[in-house]
Protein backbone atom coordinates (compact mmCIF):
# COMPACT_ATOMS: atom_id res chain seq x y z
CA UNK A 1 0.00 0.00 0.00
CA UNK A 2 1.23 3.26 -1.47
CA UNK A 3 1.08 6.56 0.89
CA UNK A 4 2.34 9.89 0.07
CA UNK A 5 4.81 7.85 -2.18
CA UNK A 6 5.91 6.01 0.14
CA UNK A 7 5.79 1.92 0.35
CA UNK A 8 4.25 0.67 3.87
CA UNK A 9 5.82 -2.33 5.03
CA UNK A 10 4.32 -4.74 7.73
CA UNK A 11 6.03 -6.23 11.15
CA UNK A 12 7.41 -9.24 10.40
CA UNK A 13 7.57 -11.38 13.99
CA UNK A 14 9.71 -14.53 13.85
CA UNK A 15 9.41 -16.27 17.25
CA UNK A 16 11.23 -19.59 15.74
CA UNK A 17 14.47 -19.86 12.96
CA UNK A 18 14.96 -16.78 11.06
CA UNK A 19 15.77 -17.37 7.19
CA UNK A 20 17.25 -14.59 5.00
CA UNK A 21 16.66 -14.98 1.43
CA UNK A 22 18.95 -13.59 -1.33
CA UNK A 23 16.76 -11.19 -2.36
CA UNK A 24 15.34 -9.93 0.57
CA UNK A 25 16.58 -7.41 2.84
CA UNK A 26 16.57 -7.21 6.96
CA UNK A 27 15.87 -3.76 7.96
CA UNK A 28 15.39 -1.63 11.11
CA UNK A 29 13.20 0.66 11.67
CA UNK A 30 14.82 4.01 13.07
CA UNK A 31 12.09 5.04 15.34
CA UNK A 32 10.82 2.06 16.90
CA UNK A 33 13.41 -0.09 16.23
CA UNK A 34 11.14 -3.01 14.33
CA UNK A 35 12.39 -5.64 12.35
CA UNK A 36 11.47 -5.93 8.61
CA UNK A 37 12.22 -7.93 5.27
CA UNK A 38 11.90 -6.06 2.33
CA UNK A 39 12.60 -6.42 -1.60
CA UNK A 40 15.88 -5.49 -2.74
CA UNK A 41 14.47 -3.27 -4.99
CA UNK A 42 13.10 -1.11 -2.19
CA UNK A 43 16.57 0.12 -1.71
CA UNK A 44 17.18 3.96 -1.72
CA UNK A 45 12.99 4.33 -1.86
CA UNK A 46 10.95 5.95 1.35
CA UNK A 47 8.96 3.40 3.07
CA UNK A 48 6.30 3.74 5.64
CA UNK A 49 6.81 1.41 8.98
CA UNK A 50 3.67 -0.46 9.64
CA UNK A 51 4.32 -0.40 13.12
CA UNK A 52 4.55 3.23 14.40
CA UNK A 53 3.89 4.86 10.38
CA UNK A 54 7.27 6.58 10.19
CA UNK A 55 8.71 7.37 6.91
CA UNK A 56 12.07 6.24 6.16
CA UNK A 57 14.59 5.90 3.28
CA UNK A 58 16.12 2.77 2.70
CA UNK A 59 20.08 2.95 2.88
CA UNK A 60 22.97 1.91 4.57
CA UNK A 61 22.04 3.20 7.84
CA UNK A 62 18.86 1.11 8.50
CA UNK A 63 20.03 -2.37 6.68
CA UNK A 64 20.95 -4.80 9.34
CA UNK A 65 23.97 -6.78 8.64
CA UNK A 66 24.32 -10.66 9.48
CA UNK A 67 26.64 -12.96 8.15
CA UNK A 68 25.21 -16.83 8.14
CA UNK A 69 27.20 -19.32 9.58
CA UNK A 70 26.45 -22.86 10.79
CA UNK A 71 26.71 -25.02 13.64
CA UNK A 72 30.25 -25.86 14.18
CA UNK A 73 31.59 -23.10 12.42
CA UNK A 74 32.18 -21.12 15.89
CA UNK A 75 33.83 -22.18 18.58
CA UNK A 76 32.24 -19.36 20.94
CA UNK A 77 32.00 -21.06 23.91
CA UNK A 78 28.31 -19.35 24.69
CA UNK A 79 27.06 -21.34 22.23
CA UNK A 80 27.34 -24.67 23.76
CA UNK A 81 25.46 -23.38 27.00
CA UNK A 82 22.08 -23.30 24.43
CA UNK A 83 20.19 -26.87 25.31
CA UNK A 84 18.28 -27.95 22.50
CA UNK A 85 17.46 -31.48 23.44
CA UNK A 86 16.54 -32.02 27.43
CA UNK A 87 18.55 -34.08 29.01
CA UNK A 88 17.68 -36.68 31.04
CA UNK A 89 17.28 -36.03 34.96
CA UNK A 90 20.44 -37.43 36.80
CA UNK A 91 19.98 -38.30 40.29
CA UNK A 92 21.40 -36.13 42.87
CA UNK A 93 25.27 -36.76 44.06
CA UNK A 94 25.41 -39.14 47.03
CA UNK A 95 26.21 -37.05 50.22
CA UNK A 96 24.60 -33.78 48.61
CA UNK A 97 22.21 -31.75 51.11
CA UNK A 98 19.56 -28.91 50.26
CA UNK A 99 20.58 -25.77 51.52
CA UNK A 100 18.02 -23.90 53.91
CA UNK A 101 17.80 -20.48 54.02
CA UNK A 102 16.78 -18.43 57.64
CA UNK A 103 13.71 -16.55 57.68
CA UNK A 104 13.45 -13.34 58.63
CA UNK A 105 10.37 -11.66 60.02
CA UNK A 106 11.22 -8.28 59.96
CA UNK A 107 12.54 -6.14 57.16
CA UNK A 108 14.57 -4.26 58.82
CA UNK A 109 16.46 -6.80 59.33
CA UNK A 110 17.27 -7.26 55.86
CA UNK A 111 17.72 -3.27 54.03
CA UNK A 112 19.80 -0.46 55.20
CA UNK A 113 19.22 1.58 58.28
CA UNK A 114 16.60 4.48 57.52
CA UNK A 115 17.76 8.15 57.81
CA UNK A 116 15.31 8.68 60.70
CA UNK A 117 17.41 5.36 63.00
CA UNK A 118 20.29 6.89 62.10
CA UNK A 119 19.38 10.53 63.25
CA UNK A 120 18.25 9.17 66.45
CA UNK A 121 21.38 7.09 67.17
CA UNK A 122 23.47 10.30 67.00
CA UNK A 123 20.81 12.61 68.68
CA UNK A 124 21.06 9.57 71.67
CA UNK A 125 24.76 9.08 72.24
CA UNK A 126 25.29 12.85 71.38
CA UNK A 127 22.85 13.67 74.23
CA UNK A 128 24.59 11.91 76.69
CA UNK A 129 28.09 12.57 76.13
CA UNK A 130 27.11 16.24 75.80
CA UNK A 131 24.97 16.47 79.63
CA UNK A 132 28.38 14.26 80.80
CA UNK A 133 30.59 16.93 79.52
CA UNK A 134 28.25 19.59 80.73
CA UNK A 135 28.64 17.95 84.42
CA UNK A 136 32.36 17.69 84.09
CA UNK A 137 33.39 20.85 83.00
CA UNK A 138 30.33 23.44 83.76
CA UNK A 139 31.54 24.01 87.30
CA UNK A 140 31.98 27.47 88.02
CA UNK A 141 30.97 28.72 91.58
CA UNK A 142 27.36 30.48 89.98
CA UNK A 143 26.99 28.39 87.08
CA UNK A 144 23.50 27.16 86.05
CA UNK A 145 24.71 23.46 86.51
CA UNK A 146 27.05 24.10 89.74
CA UNK A 147 24.10 25.71 91.50
CA UNK A 148 21.77 22.85 90.88
CA UNK A 149 21.16 20.03 93.88
CA UNK A 150 22.45 16.02 93.72
CA UNK A 151 19.25 15.42 93.71
CA UNK A 152 18.70 17.38 90.74
CA UNK A 153 21.29 16.89 88.65
CA UNK A 154 20.70 12.68 89.36
CA UNK A 155 16.84 13.33 87.92
CA UNK A 156 18.74 15.69 84.70
CA UNK A 157 20.54 12.61 84.13
CA UNK A 158 18.35 9.71 84.96
CA UNK A 159 16.21 11.59 81.95
CA UNK A 160 18.83 12.08 79.49
CA UNK A 161 20.02 8.46 80.21
CA UNK A 162 16.83 6.75 79.81
CA UNK A 163 15.93 8.51 76.46
CA UNK A 164 19.41 8.33 75.06
CA UNK A 165 19.10 4.40 75.74
CA UNK A 166 15.60 4.20 74.22
CA UNK A 167 17.08 6.12 70.91
CA UNK A 168 20.08 3.86 71.06
CA UNK A 169 17.80 0.97 70.74
CA UNK A 170 15.81 2.42 68.51
CA UNK A 171 18.30 2.76 66.07
CA UNK A 172 19.60 -0.57 66.22
CA UNK A 173 16.78 -3.13 64.98
CA UNK A 174 19.96 -5.50 64.28
CA UNK A 175 21.73 -5.30 67.18
CA UNK A 176 19.63 -4.27 69.63
CA UNK A 177 21.82 -6.19 72.66
CA UNK A 178 24.52 -4.53 71.32
CA UNK A 179 22.76 -1.46 71.70
CA UNK A 180 21.39 -2.32 75.08
CA UNK A 181 24.79 -2.87 76.64
CA UNK A 182 26.83 0.25 74.83
CA UNK A 183 24.12 2.11 75.83
CA UNK A 184 23.47 0.77 79.65
CA UNK A 185 27.65 1.61 80.00
CA UNK A 186 27.18 5.15 79.15
CA UNK A 187 24.14 5.38 81.13
CA UNK A 188 25.59 4.60 83.96
CA UNK A 189 28.67 6.93 83.51
CA UNK A 190 26.36 10.27 82.97
CA UNK A 191 24.89 9.11 86.46
CA UNK A 192 28.01 8.23 88.25
CA UNK A 193 29.90 11.82 87.34
CA UNK A 194 27.45 13.97 89.82
CA UNK A 195 28.56 11.50 92.46
CA UNK A 196 32.50 12.37 92.00
CA UNK A 197 32.48 15.79 90.54
CA UNK A 198 30.68 18.20 92.96
CA UNK A 199 31.64 21.15 91.56
CA UNK A 200 32.69 24.43 94.26
CA UNK A 201 29.87 26.57 96.43
CA UNK A 202 29.42 29.89 95.17
CA UNK A 203 31.51 32.05 97.43
CA UNK A 204 34.78 29.31 98.44
CA UNK A 205 37.53 28.96 97.61
CA UNK A 206 38.12 26.19 94.84
CA UNK A 207 40.23 24.11 97.16
CA UNK A 208 38.15 24.17 99.74
CA UNK A 209 35.36 22.29 100.40
CA UNK A 210 31.70 22.55 102.45
CA UNK A 211 32.46 23.83 106.01
CA UNK A 212 30.98 20.42 107.59
CA UNK A 213 33.75 18.29 105.39
CA UNK A 214 36.98 20.46 106.46
CA UNK A 215 39.32 19.36 109.05
CA UNK A 216 40.49 21.82 110.76
CA UNK A 217 43.44 21.19 113.49
CA UNK A 218 43.72 23.66 116.26
CA UNK A 219 46.80 23.85 118.93
CA UNK A 220 45.81 25.09 122.10
CA UNK A 221 47.96 28.71 120.84
CA UNK A 222 45.29 29.08 117.65
CA UNK A 223 42.19 31.15 118.18
CA UNK A 224 39.81 30.61 115.86
CA UNK A 225 38.11 34.09 114.39
CA UNK A 226 34.24 33.82 114.91
CA UNK A 227 33.76 36.65 112.12
CA UNK A 228 35.81 34.42 109.74
CA UNK A 229 34.08 31.04 110.88
CA UNK A 230 31.01 33.07 110.00
CA UNK A 231 31.88 34.05 106.28
CA UNK A 232 33.02 30.57 105.11
CA UNK A 233 29.64 29.14 107.00
CA UNK A 234 27.74 31.73 105.22
CA UNK A 235 30.03 32.16 101.98
CA UNK A 236 29.77 36.04 102.22
CA UNK A 237 32.31 36.36 99.32
CA UNK A 238 29.45 38.06 96.71
CA UNK A 239 28.13 40.22 99.60
CA UNK A 240 31.69 41.76 100.53
CA UNK A 241 32.01 42.30 97.40
CA UNK A 242 28.85 44.16 96.38
CA UNK A 243 29.66 46.20 100.04
CA UNK A 244 32.94 47.04 98.46
CA UNK A 245 31.56 48.02 95.58
CA UNK A 246 29.10 50.22 97.34
CA UNK A 247 31.93 51.59 99.45
CA UNK A 248 33.97 52.95 96.98
CA UNK A 249 31.06 54.87 95.05
CA UNK A 250 31.00 56.73 98.02
CA UNK A 251 26.70 56.23 98.23
CA UNK A 252 24.73 55.68 101.11
CA UNK A 253 23.38 52.77 100.17
CA UNK A 254 23.96 49.35 101.64
CA UNK A 255 24.19 45.83 100.81
CA UNK A 256 22.53 43.12 103.19
CA UNK A 257 22.83 39.43 102.98
CA UNK A 258 19.54 37.34 104.00
CA UNK A 259 21.25 33.36 104.95
CA UNK A 260 17.59 31.77 104.08
CA UNK A 261 17.28 28.13 105.94
CA UNK A 262 15.21 25.57 104.99
CA UNK A 263 13.76 27.38 101.48
CA UNK A 264 12.40 24.80 98.86
CA UNK A 265 13.42 25.46 95.42
CA UNK A 266 10.08 25.80 94.15
CA UNK A 267 9.79 29.01 96.38
CA UNK A 268 13.06 30.56 95.95
CA UNK A 269 12.38 33.76 93.18
CA UNK A 270 8.82 34.48 95.40
CA UNK A 271 11.08 34.86 98.56
CA UNK A 272 13.35 36.70 96.11
CA UNK A 273 10.60 39.24 94.57
CA UNK A 274 9.09 39.28 97.70
CA UNK A 275 12.41 41.06 99.52
CA UNK A 276 13.21 43.19 97.07
CA UNK A 277 9.82 44.79 97.04
CA UNK A 278 9.39 45.30 100.08
CA UNK A 279 13.04 46.25 101.16
CA UNK A 280 13.47 48.76 97.72
CA UNK A 281 16.76 46.84 96.99
CA UNK A 282 18.16 47.03 93.56
CA UNK A 283 17.42 44.84 90.65
CA UNK A 284 20.67 43.18 90.73
CA UNK A 285 19.64 41.76 94.38
CA UNK A 286 20.36 38.34 93.76
CA UNK A 287 19.72 34.47 95.62
CA UNK A 288 23.17 32.37 95.95
CA UNK A 289 22.65 28.83 96.86
CA UNK A 290 24.88 27.24 99.64
CA UNK A 291 24.39 23.94 101.40
CA UNK A 292 21.34 21.99 101.05
CA UNK A 293 18.01 24.06 101.02
CA UNK A 294 20.11 27.22 102.02
CA UNK A 295 20.71 30.51 100.28
CA UNK A 296 22.57 34.02 100.78
CA UNK A 297 20.00 36.37 99.45
CA UNK A 298 21.97 39.71 98.56
CA UNK A 299 20.32 42.83 99.20
CA UNK A 300 22.13 45.59 97.50
CA UNK A 301 21.41 49.55 97.17
CA UNK A 302 19.21 49.26 100.18
CA UNK A 303 18.62 52.74 101.85
CA UNK A 304 17.42 50.50 105.76
CA UNK A 305 18.86 49.76 108.65
CA UNK A 306 20.04 46.16 109.10
CA UNK A 307 16.77 46.07 111.84
CA UNK A 308 14.62 47.70 109.36
CA UNK A 309 15.39 44.42 107.37
CA UNK A 310 15.25 42.12 109.84
CA UNK A 311 11.51 42.79 110.37
CA UNK A 312 10.36 42.85 107.05
CA UNK A 313 11.99 39.21 106.38
CA UNK A 314 10.55 38.03 109.19
CA UNK A 315 7.44 37.63 107.74
CA UNK A 316 9.31 34.39 105.85
CA UNK A 317 10.08 32.86 108.98
CA UNK A 318 11.80 33.17 112.20
CA UNK A 319 15.08 35.46 112.39
CA UNK A 320 17.81 33.66 114.45
CA UNK A 321 20.62 35.40 114.85
CA UNK A 322 21.70 39.38 113.53
CA UNK A 323 25.35 40.04 112.67
CA UNK A 324 25.85 43.50 112.34
CA UNK A 325 29.77 43.23 111.73
CA UNK A 326 28.76 40.84 108.85
CA UNK A 327 25.69 42.67 107.85
CA UNK A 328 23.94 39.25 107.76
CA UNK A 329 20.76 37.94 109.10
CA UNK A 330 20.10 33.94 109.96
CA UNK A 331 16.56 33.11 109.04
CA UNK A 332 15.05 30.04 109.69
CA UNK A 333 12.42 30.15 106.42
CA UNK A 334 8.71 28.66 107.65
CA UNK A 335 6.26 26.78 104.79
CA UNK A 336 2.99 29.01 105.97
CA UNK A 337 3.99 31.95 104.14
CA UNK A 338 3.73 30.01 100.51
CA UNK A 339 0.85 28.34 101.17
CA UNK A 340 -2.68 29.47 99.76
CA UNK A 341 -5.82 29.39 101.44
CA UNK A 342 -8.44 27.18 100.32
CA UNK A 343 -9.36 27.99 96.95
CA UNK A 344 -13.26 27.25 97.89
CA UNK A 345 -13.56 29.82 100.63
CA UNK A 346 -11.07 32.20 98.60
CA UNK A 347 -14.12 32.52 95.78
CA UNK A 348 -17.20 31.63 97.88
CA UNK A 349 -18.75 35.06 99.12
CA UNK A 350 -21.35 33.41 101.11
CA UNK A 351 -18.56 31.63 102.73
CA UNK A 352 -18.49 32.44 106.38
CA UNK A 353 -14.79 32.59 105.93
CA UNK A 354 -14.55 34.36 103.04
CA UNK A 355 -13.82 38.13 104.29
CA UNK A 356 -11.16 36.65 106.95
CA UNK A 357 -9.21 34.30 104.24
CA UNK A 358 -8.79 37.13 101.99
CA UNK A 359 -7.52 40.11 104.48
CA UNK A 360 -5.01 37.36 104.94
CA UNK A 361 -4.16 36.92 101.35
CA UNK A 362 -3.62 40.36 101.31
CA UNK A 363 -0.95 40.75 103.38
CA UNK A 364 0.33 37.62 101.39
CA UNK A 365 4.14 37.63 100.16
CA UNK A 366 2.74 36.87 96.35
CA UNK A 367 1.99 39.78 94.75
CA UNK A 368 0.05 37.70 92.50
CA UNK A 369 -2.11 36.30 95.39
CA UNK A 370 -2.01 39.65 96.85
CA UNK A 371 -3.68 40.89 93.34
CA UNK A 372 -6.21 38.49 92.84
CA UNK A 373 -7.34 39.04 96.35
CA UNK A 374 -8.23 42.75 95.86
CA UNK A 375 -10.43 41.79 92.68
CA UNK A 376 -12.26 39.53 94.75
CA UNK A 377 -13.05 41.85 97.23
CA UNK A 378 -13.52 44.38 94.40
CA UNK A 379 -16.98 42.40 93.85
CA UNK A 380 -18.06 41.60 97.08
CA UNK A 381 -20.23 43.86 99.21
CA UNK A 382 -17.96 45.52 102.20
CA UNK A 383 -19.40 43.68 105.01
CA UNK A 384 -17.30 42.78 108.03
CA UNK A 385 -13.83 43.99 108.60
CA UNK A 386 -13.86 47.01 107.02
CA UNK A 387 -11.66 49.14 108.50
CA UNK A 388 -8.61 46.41 108.42
CA UNK A 389 -9.17 45.49 104.62
CA UNK A 390 -9.08 49.17 104.62
CA UNK A 391 -5.92 49.49 106.14
CA UNK A 392 -4.00 46.82 104.70
CA UNK A 393 -4.95 48.11 101.32
CA UNK A 394 -3.89 51.86 101.70
CA UNK A 395 -0.39 49.69 103.18
CA UNK A 396 -0.40 48.54 99.80
CA UNK A 397 -1.05 51.72 97.79
CA UNK A 398 2.27 53.52 99.92
CA UNK A 399 4.56 50.61 99.61
CA UNK A 400 6.82 50.90 96.71
CA UNK A 401 7.21 48.19 94.14
CA UNK A 402 3.41 48.18 93.86
CA UNK A 403 2.19 48.43 90.31
CA UNK A 404 -1.41 47.59 90.42
CA UNK A 405 -2.56 50.99 92.11
CA UNK A 406 -5.87 50.93 89.65
CA UNK A 407 -7.15 47.75 91.26
CA UNK A 408 -6.24 48.97 94.89
CA UNK A 409 -7.90 52.46 94.23
CA UNK A 410 -10.88 50.42 92.66
CA UNK A 411 -10.75 48.38 95.86
CA UNK A 412 -10.99 51.31 98.22
CA UNK A 413 -13.57 53.63 96.49
CA UNK A 414 -15.72 50.65 97.37
CA UNK A 415 -14.91 50.06 100.80
CA UNK A 416 -13.49 53.68 102.26
CA UNK A 417 -16.17 55.10 104.20
CA UNK A 418 -14.54 58.55 103.52
CA UNK A 419 -11.21 58.27 105.94
CA UNK A 420 -9.16 60.75 105.15
CA UNK A 421 -5.82 59.37 105.55
CA UNK A 422 -7.36 56.93 102.25
CA UNK A 423 -7.44 60.42 100.31
CA UNK A 424 -4.18 61.50 101.68
CA UNK A 425 -2.69 58.09 100.17
CA UNK A 426 -4.16 57.88 96.75
CA UNK A 427 -2.98 62.20 96.36
CA UNK A 428 0.62 61.06 97.69
CA UNK A 429 1.03 58.33 94.62
CA UNK A 430 -1.03 60.58 92.20
CA UNK A 431 2.00 63.38 92.76
CA UNK A 432 4.64 60.31 92.88
CA UNK A 433 3.08 59.04 89.78
CA UNK A 434 2.80 62.44 87.86
CA UNK A 435 6.36 63.23 88.96
CA UNK A 436 7.56 59.46 87.07
CA UNK A 437 5.53 61.00 83.98
CA UNK A 438 3.26 57.82 84.17
CA UNK A 439 -0.35 58.02 83.12
CA UNK A 440 -2.95 57.64 86.64
CA UNK A 441 -5.59 55.28 86.44
CA UNK A 442 -9.02 57.02 86.65
CA UNK A 443 -10.33 55.49 90.00
CA UNK A 444 -7.02 56.68 92.01
CA UNK A 445 -7.61 60.23 90.26
CA UNK A 446 -11.27 59.75 91.64
CA UNK A 447 -10.11 58.46 95.16
CA UNK A 448 -7.52 61.33 95.36
CA UNK A 449 -10.52 63.85 94.87
CA UNK A 450 -12.28 62.80 97.77
CA UNK A 451 -10.67 65.59 100.16
CA UNK A 452 -11.76 68.53 98.18
CA UNK A 453 -8.16 69.55 99.17
CA UNK A 454 -6.14 72.55 96.86
CA UNK A 455 -3.37 70.02 96.83
CA UNK A 456 -5.42 67.53 94.77
CA UNK A 457 -6.52 70.44 93.13
CA UNK A 458 -3.10 71.36 92.07
CA UNK A 459 -2.51 67.72 90.88
CA UNK A 460 -5.59 67.17 88.67
CA UNK A 461 -4.76 70.65 87.39
CA UNK A 462 -1.48 69.25 85.79
CA UNK A 463 -3.14 66.28 84.03
CA UNK A 464 -5.88 68.46 82.93
CA UNK A 465 -4.03 70.41 81.14
CA UNK A 466 -2.10 67.72 79.39
CA UNK A 467 -5.83 65.96 78.22
CA UNK A 468 -8.37 68.03 79.44
CA UNK A 469 -11.66 66.12 77.76
CA UNK A 470 -10.34 62.83 80.00
CA UNK A 471 -10.40 64.87 83.68
CA UNK A 472 -12.47 67.79 83.09
CA UNK A 473 -14.90 65.46 85.36
CA UNK A 474 -12.55 65.07 88.01
CA UNK A 475 -11.67 67.82 88.46
CA UNK A 476 -15.40 69.54 88.25
CA UNK A 477 -15.30 66.97 91.61
CA UNK A 478 -13.00 69.65 93.05
CA UNK A 479 -15.65 72.61 92.84
CA UNK A 480 -15.41 76.21 92.99
CA UNK A 481 -11.86 76.22 94.65
CA UNK A 482 -10.05 75.35 90.81
CA UNK A 483 -11.88 78.64 89.38
CA UNK A 484 -8.81 80.61 89.53
CA UNK A 485 -6.97 77.80 87.92
CA UNK A 486 -9.30 77.45 84.91
CA UNK A 487 -8.94 81.47 84.27
CA UNK A 488 -5.25 80.95 84.02
CA UNK A 489 -6.47 79.13 80.74
CA UNK A 490 -9.06 80.88 78.76
CA UNK A 491 -6.63 82.85 76.63
CA UNK A 492 -4.55 79.73 75.57
CA UNK A 493 -3.58 78.55 72.22
CA UNK A 494 -4.36 75.00 73.09
CA UNK A 495 -8.21 74.94 71.71
CA UNK A 496 -9.54 71.59 73.49
CA UNK A 497 -8.24 73.24 76.91
CA UNK A 498 -9.49 76.71 75.94
CA UNK A 499 -13.34 74.98 75.62
CA UNK A 500 -12.54 72.92 78.56
CA UNK A 501 -12.01 75.51 80.79
CA UNK A 502 -14.96 77.86 79.39
CA UNK A 503 -17.37 74.63 80.01
CA UNK A 504 -16.19 74.23 83.65
CA UNK A 505 -16.47 78.05 84.47
CA UNK A 506 -20.06 77.34 83.49
CA UNK A 507 -20.48 74.79 86.40
CA UNK A 508 -18.52 76.09 88.49
CA UNK A 509 -17.65 79.64 87.50
CA UNK A 510 -18.71 82.89 89.88
CA UNK A 511 -18.99 86.33 89.23
CA UNK A 512 -14.88 86.64 89.21
CA UNK A 513 -14.92 84.90 85.88
CA UNK A 514 -17.87 87.25 83.83
CA UNK A 515 -15.53 89.81 83.00
CA UNK A 516 -12.61 87.62 81.26
CA UNK A 517 -16.07 85.25 79.79
CA UNK A 518 -17.33 88.65 78.20
CA UNK A 519 -14.24 89.42 76.31
CA UNK A 520 -14.53 86.31 74.58
CA UNK A 521 -17.99 87.36 73.55
CA UNK A 522 -16.21 88.82 70.62
CA UNK A 523 -13.54 85.80 69.95
CA UNK A 524 -12.90 84.42 66.11
CA UNK A 525 -13.84 81.55 66.50
CA UNK A 526 -17.61 81.23 66.37
CA UNK A 527 -17.61 77.77 69.34
CA UNK A 528 -15.88 79.83 71.75
CA UNK A 529 -18.16 82.77 71.49
CA UNK A 530 -20.96 80.50 72.11
CA UNK A 531 -19.28 78.82 74.46
CA UNK A 532 -18.81 81.78 76.41
CA UNK A 533 -22.30 83.28 75.51
CA UNK A 534 -23.75 79.82 77.19
CA UNK A 535 -21.47 80.45 80.15
CA UNK A 536 -22.21 84.19 81.14
CA UNK A 537 -25.72 83.18 81.17
CA UNK A 538 -25.49 80.74 83.38
CA UNK A 539 -23.33 82.32 85.73
CA UNK A 540 -25.30 85.50 85.70
CA UNK A 541 -28.47 83.42 86.41
CA UNK A 542 -27.51 81.72 89.47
Amino acid sequence: MLQSSAIHITIQTAMGDYHESTNQLSIRCPACRQRFSVDEELMERMVECGGCDTRFRIDDEVIIRMKKFYPGERGAPQLGRVQRVPLAAAAPPEGLQTMHYAEFHHPDQLGPASPQRVIAGIFGAALMVCTALAFIFSTAPEGAINAMSITGKLTVAGFVSVLGLALLIYANPRGRKKAIIFGSLMAAGVVCIPFFIKGERSGQSPKDGPVSERKVLLTPETKVDPSEELRERFGTAPLEKEQKRLKETGGESKAYGIYLKGLAERNKYTARDFLIGDTGAGASSHPYPRDEGSYLMVLTEVSMSLKKIAEIAGKLGNVDAEYPELGVIELTVSIDPFLAGSAEKLNDKDHPEFYKINLRELESIDKDRVKSAIERLTEAEPKIYRDDICRVLVGLLLKPGIKFHKEIARALLKWDEGDASVSAAALSVLNRTIAAGEHPSEDLVALAVRSKSAEAADAVNQIWMETPDLWAPKFLLLGSQIEPLVLLQLNTKDAPLRRSAIRLLEEIGTEKSLPALRELLTAKDPEIRVLAERSVKSISGK
